[in-house]
């Protein structure tokens, strides 16, 4: 195939074990770019959470963020959606009453939780680590509970993009998701996971793959030349809009299966820039 554009995931697949991105990759994907391929990021975190880890030095085409609810090029925002409050105060007074591990991400400004709640969700993530729980995601979870979350008085619910669930425990999230499912038959919108132990809400009808494809009609490309790499269900969307989709070798199972190729080595041993180097024949 001919291919136009790349969206990448960026956990358990851009991003290392470090929640970094290995200086060979960034190269890598200059060397890509400059065949005027164009590169895309598409991911569940903010545009601001995206920003705390990306180096300065990897400049790509668009952003995908918080698994659909906007998404830019380098110059403009195409789309920004945000959640309806009634429905946030019912489901993270919902989550709370669970003692749910929760982070509440505004359109602007850095994600948020209640004071109160900060010993139980402190709690959570102290908990010994399952082997089902990548380490970026555990890192990434005790960095936010040691300086990213603004602890306040009072929730707020306007203005909001994503709010992040998250358990040690994957039961706890199968069970959570099922109440998700029971709210959203009164009050319609989407979920959203990237591994085994989160979920996310979305807007309705919102997802990676909604974004990534209004960034393909801003750059006029077809489907057709878009390739995907993904490891997580939220990834899958954008398997089936794209016209050829890769999933990483520490993908879920269920991921590999609707995938046209797996990476030979996972996101921990650099998978993604060797599979891109032999895709490209390039390397850094």
């Amino acid at each position: 195939m001919n291919i136009k554009a790349i969206a990448l995931d960026m956990d358990g697949t851009l991003l290392n074990d470090e929640n970094k991105v290995d200086e060979h990759l960034v190269k890598l994907i200059g060397k890509i770019r400059s065949r005027d391929i164009r590169v895309f990021i598409a991911t569940g975190r903010t545009k601001l959470e995206i920003n705390d880890v990306l180096p300065d030095d990897l400049h790509v085409d668009g952003f995908v963020t918080a698994n659909g609810m906007s998404c830019y090029t380098n110059t403009k925002a195409i789309v920004q959606h945000t959640l309806q409050a009634e429905l946030l105060k019912d489901v993270v007074s919902r989550a709370r009453e669970k003692n749910l591990y929760y982070e509440i991400h505004p359109k602007d400004g850095i994600r948020f939780a209640k004071a109160e709640d900060r010993a139980y969700l402190e709690a959570e993530v102290n908990k010994t680590r399952p082997d089902t729980l990548l380490n970026n995601e555990y890192k990434a979870r005790q960095d936010a509970i040691r300086e990213n979350i603004n602890w306040v008085e009072n929730l707020t619910f306007e203005n909001i993009v994503k709010v992040y669930f998250f358990s040690m425990n994957p039961e706890s999230i199968d069970d959570w998701k099922n109440t998700l499912y029971q709210i959203k038959k009164q009050t319609d919108f989407s979920l959203s996971s990237s591994s085994l132990h989160n979920v996310e809400i979305m807007v309705s009808n919102v997802s990676k793959a909604t974004a990534l494809n209004m960034l393909l009609q801003e750059y006029d490309i077809s489907n057709e030349n878009l390739m995907v790499v993904g490891d997580g269900e939220n990834d899958l969307p954008m398997f089936e809009l794209a016209a050829y989709s890769v999933a990483m070798q520490n993908a879920e199972e269920v991921v590999k299966e609707k995938a046209d190729e797996v990476t030979i080595y996972t996101y921990r041993e650099n998978g993604l820039y060797e599979y891109l180097a032999r895709k490209f024949k390039e390397k850094a």
